[in-house]
């Protein structure tokens, strides 16, 4: 079988799974072979446009087409941001495809908007050449040929509130999805639709849009200011906006400032909500590429929900997501399901301000965190969330301020240095603990034994990213506090702080773990 053939019959198994409404192990696994094979990516995007010009082509197959793609995407973004170049120009490989496709009128906006849609799941930017190849297509077809029909705005927005029952923060996601690839011009005149929308839930949903990259935020929340002024910002969105205010740049918070005050003027009435009771906070240790997930199992009036949020190190809030209308049983069994995946810790309302505080001030700059987590926090009563950069050293300094002096005196440090090789044999989060970069081949280049890999990959990778390492320990020791065993988590405290100090690295066991694993994952 051809890798074409392939592609197209795993794209069929996708397809009949999503029409099932349930996903296969297969379906799941897709992702991993992708990623081995770069080269099928670009397949994808030929097929997709293969499928988009046939006469009656099967928009299920293109639902199938980005599902595969996304796979593969989540998975490369992972791999880009812990080093990997190939990771990364394979992404720009498929980017500069979807452009050049589109222009020569291979691949129709309608398939093109399907392929882009996993980008905006997968975290990744559209990127500029994709936007203005869909302009150039849409000027010289005209939106109301038979490449991109004229949308009927009023009806899609009314599907999508039924398909999303209501929830401004899922409208505001899928929305997002289905424009991703449209030009910034397009993209604001369908936005005008949300802000004027007669559906409160839309126009709460128009919030998130003040959270996206400057091109449209910025002329939007004159077009919100606007819409305040006559009485269509709830008092529901400004409580959203007093939270978003303080995630954003200064610029960005004057605007958000303006809506708040127009909306003031004209004034609202806040809704009541429903009780929320918060049953369980958990939170997992910080894995080796610096990824952290936090958990709320949470009752509101009559229904319970399952609040997620992820993390990741030097990139801020990655995702937020509430699932609502769960019976508890089926938020047991997923908590029970996350359990075996990743070790979990209780922790507290307080303790998890200051992670999400911390997490907000270490995303890059001008990149605010995904909509989702003002539900989030919300739902778990959090209000006092702004950026704080919260420094190792600071950080230990807390967690160890209440601990018995004989559990973090001189002695206590180096028998937690000494016993940190130790670390792997009673937990197995450890297993994630490793360098896979470019930065890692470079350094291991020419060396066959293994021992001189080991000493380069500690001299040339892990001694520039003390911080990053000792992030890593401060954290998962952070997270391991709720257990109650003092020891074990002081000890992770106490050679983080080692960590981030001037010691020499070969001084401390789990610095060598950490670069045995990382020679060990560069030969496999």
């Amino acid at each position: 079988m051809t890798p074409r053939a392939a592609i197209q019959q795993i794209a069929r198994m996708v397809r009949d799974d999503i029409r099932s409404g349930e996903l296969s192990p297969g379906a799941h696994s897709v992702g991993d072979m992708l990623v081995a094979q770069p080269e099928a990516l670009l397949l994808i995007v030929d097929l997709t446009g293969a499928e988009g010009r046939k006469k009656r082509p099967d928009a299920a197959m293109h639902h199938a087409y980005s599902f595969m793609l996304g796979q593969a995407l989540e998975q490369l973004r992972q791999r880009s941001e812990a080093g990997n170049g190939h990771a990364a120009m394979a992404m720009e490989n498929v980017r500069a495809m979807i452009a050049q496709q589109m222009r020569l009128g291979k691949l129709v906006p309608t398939a093109a908007m399907a392929l882009v849609s996993a980008f905006s799941r997968s975290g990744i930017e559209v990127g500029e050449d994709i936007r203005s190849a869909m302009d150039d297509v849409m000027i010289q077809s005209g939106a109301g040929q038979q490449n991109l029909p004229t949308p009927d705005v009023a009806e899609m927005l009314t599907d999508l509130v039924k398909a999303c029952e209501g929830d401004p923060f899922l409208i505001q996601s899928q929305f997002a999805e289905l424009i991703a690839a449209m030009p910034a011009a397009l993209q604001l005149s369908l936005l005008d639709g949300l802000v004027l929308a007669d559906d409160s839930c839309l126009r709460e949903a128009a919030v998130g849009w003040l959270l996206a990259e400057p091109a449209i935020a910025t002329p939007f929340a004159t077009m919100m200011e606007d819409a305040a002024k006559r009485g269509l910002v709830s008092a529901a969105s400004v409580a959203n906006l007093m939270l978003i205010r303080n995630w954003v740049s200064e610029d960005r918070r004057r605007a958000i400032d303006a809506i708040i005050r127009a909306a003031r003027t004209v004034g609202s009435v806040p809704e009541k909500r429903p009780a929320i009771q918060v049953r369980e906070l958990l939170i997992s240790q910080r894995d080796g590429a610096g990824a952290q997930s936090i958990f709320a199992s949470v009752k509101q009036g009559r229904k319970n929900a399952l609040v997620s949020i992820l993390i990741k190190q030097g990139h801020g809030v990655r995702d937020a997501w509430v699932a609502h209308s769960l019976s508890r049983p089926e938020i047991e069994d997923m908590l029970d399901h996350i359990a075996c995946e990743m070790a979990v810790h209780e922790t507290t309302a307080e303790d998890m301000a200051l992670i999400l505080s911390s997490a907000l001030s270490d995303g890059p700059a001008g990149s605010p965190p995904p909509f989702g987590l003002v539900q989030a926090i919300t739902l778990i009563g959090l209000s006092d969330v702004a950026p704080k950069s919260v420094s190792v050293h600071d950080l230990v300094a807390s967690m160890i301020s209440d601990v018995d002096a004989a559990l973090t005196d001189t002695k206590a440090v180096e028998r937690a240095v000494r016993g940190s090789g130790r670390w792997l044999a009673t937990n197995p989060q450890l297993d994630s603990w490793f360098e896979n970069g470019d930065d890692v081949a470079a350094a291991i280049k020419g060396k066959r034994k293994i021992e001189e890999r080991i000493t380069a990959i500690m001299e040339m990778v892990l001694e520039p990213k003390r911080t990053y390492w000792a992030n890593v320990i401060a954290w998962s020791a952070f997270a391991q506090r709720g257990d109650g065993r003092d020891s074990d988590w002081t000890e992770m405290a106490l050679v983080a702080r080692e960590m981030a100090s001037k010691r020499p690295l070969f001084e401390i066991p789990i610095a060598r773990f950490i670069a045995v694993q990382s020679e060990a994952a560069a030969r496999n």
